[in-house]
């Protein structure tokens, strides 16, 4: 895989986290009176996990930067 493919992907994985984790925040905080206390809980959960998803995206991002040679950010 080569530095450029690796920062698209990257990138692209940034935002499907990103927009991911908008979503389950906005169910398990705005909509939990309207949700069962499970769903609740595995939403909450899922916020844990697709915030790490993020964190390891930028990370992969920023060695694909390093391999371009670019300013790391």
């Amino acid at each position: 895989m080569t530095a450029h493919t690796l920062l698209r992907s990257a990138n692209t994985a940034m935002v499907v986290f990103l927009t991911l984790f908008l979503i389950v925040a906005y169910l398990a905080w705005g909509m939990e009176a309207q949700l069962p206390l499970m769903l609740i809980a595995v939403l909450h959960f899922l916020q844990i996990l697709l915030a790490g998803l993020f964190k390891i995206s930028y990370v992969i991002r920023l060695i694909a930067q390093n391999q371009l040679g670019q300013p790391l950010r």
